[in-house]
């Protein structure tokens, strides 16, 4: 057990720089699901807008997954890796 929480202690005690690139990868993917899943809710929510005559108000949402969709290829793209 006090072997585990050494290695959690200097897991979270590092920097950036030096951790794995798998863990940096699967990070950076939830964080794009998450975007991408909130995305998907806004755009329902700008397409409601417009059904029921609110355009002003759908085109802020659309706008705002517009910008949610964009986010979420740029993190998705692949990246250069840095290797340690």
């Amino acid at each position: 057990m006090a072997d585990w929480l050494e290695k959690i202690k200097s897991v979270s005690s590092t920097k950036g720089d030096s951790a794995p690139e798998s863990a940096k990868r699967a990070g950076v993917g939830c964080l794009a699901v998450v975007i991408a899943i909130a995305t998907i809710l806004t755009f329902l929510i700008a397409f409601g807008l417009f059904r029921s005559g609110n355009p002003v108000m759908g085109s802020f949402a659309a706008v705002f997954a517009v910008i949610g969709t964009l986010t979420s290829f740029l993190l998705l793209w692949p990246q250069k890796p840095n290797r340690l």
